[in-house]
């Protein structure tokens, strides 16, 4: 029997702005003929990018970049000798105030009610940065050094008892951690891993994948801030609640967007429905988004915070405590090399 070696193909292609310089950190991403996702990259310095594919055939793909308008999905055909695509060529973004002032009027429940072109592409430029963002930590093919504060706080009667630890590490993962939308959306944003001991209880946060979900979707309403007709508005706020109050904990929160271009600069949350013996804000995230002078988007910092339960003396749960992470990236390297320090 004679060694078989098998060679996945390939899909190229360069993706550049109106004026044909070249887009770095715009997002590919491949399904094949069952729309299921194949490959999500992002483009090089010089806007190339590649995309492997394990057999040829029949494919889609897309093209979106942060402040730019998206290319939809579009068919092509994956020889055995993999495919060059010519130049994808993505035009800047640009928002008319009518067009906001018009979308600031609704409330968008279910993604059935999500038919608002305008709100739309509002809610299509977050899930792309916030994807962007995410596959540029999870590509590596720059690194990040980021500083956290990891604090324990214990509440006394006269005096807190605080512990805070400072560490610099490499970021690896989204600051703010999910699991599979399917299994929260039977078990909710928090859940108690010791039946009866809170002090085991988890907690989520909505990432991109949760967030743009379908059943997040269906489940929550949106508004956007309604920009005032004689100011020009610089960002637009975007807030989800949930549509129906059930018996698992939920969240709420915020994007805000740049109102030019669409791009991500802000999201924070709030988790919902929590325990009666906890306050409304007790547990939740934000996080802040910035564009590196090389063009690639970071979260640039974050925080995120939960209680700490205990007994209190009339002998009922309460909250005893906080913990609190926050993080913001420091440097930004390649190999051994440092490209940026941030301030």
């Amino acid at each position: 029997m004679a060694p078989v070696t098998m060679h996945a193909q390939t899909v190229r292609g360069r993706v550049v702005d109106a004026g044909h310089h070249p887009l770095i950190g715009a997002l590919i991403e491949l399904r094949d003929s069952s729309s299921r996702s194949v490959g999500i990259v992002l483009t090089s310095p010089t806007g190339v990018f590649v995309v492997d594919v394990a057999r040829p055939g029949r494919y889609q793909y897309r093209v979106a970049a942060i402040g730019f308008q998206p290319r939809p999905f579009s068919p092509i055909v994956v020889p055995p000798d993999g495919l060059v695509l010519p130049d994808v060529i993505l035009q800047a973004m640009s928002m008319r105030l009518p067009d906001l002032v018009a979308v600031g009027r609704g409330k968008f429940c279910g993604k059935s009610g999500i038919a608002d072109d305008v709100f739309s592409r509002i809610l299509e430029s977050a899930h792309t940065a916030l994807q962007i963002i995410e596959t540029t930590i999870n590509q590596q093919t720059v690194r990040f050094e980021v500083a956290r504060i990891h604090t324990r706080t214990l509440f006394g009667a006269y005096n807190n008892f605080e512990i805070a630890d400072t560490v610099l590490a490499p970021m690896a993962v989204w600051p703010v951690q999910s699991i599979d939308p399917d299994t929260l959306r039977v078990v909710g944003f928090g859940r108690l891993l010791e039946p009866g001991n809170e002090n085991s209880r988890e907690y989520y946060g909505p990432d991109a994948r949760v967030l743009f979900s379908d059943w997040f979707l269906d489940g929550h309403c949106f508004t956007v801030d309604k920009p005032k007709k004689h100011q020009p508005a610089d960002t637009l706020h975007v807030r989800f609640t949930p549509a129906r109050k059930t018996r698992l904990i939920d969240a709420a929160g915020e994007l805000v967007l740049d109102a030019h271009n669409l791009a991500l600069l802000q999201f924070s949350f709030t988790l919902t429905n929590l325990p009666k013996w906890m306050p409304d804000d007790a547990a939740g995230g934000e996080m802040q988004f910035s564009q590196l002078t090389s063009g690639l988007w970071v979260t640039r910092s974050w925080a995120i915070w939960a209680p700490i339960g205990g007994i209190s003396p009339s002998r009922r749960i309460s909250v005893a405590g906080q913990i609190e992470t926050y993080g913001w990236v420091a440097r930004v390297y390649a190999g051994h090399d440092t490209i940026q320090v941030m301030p």
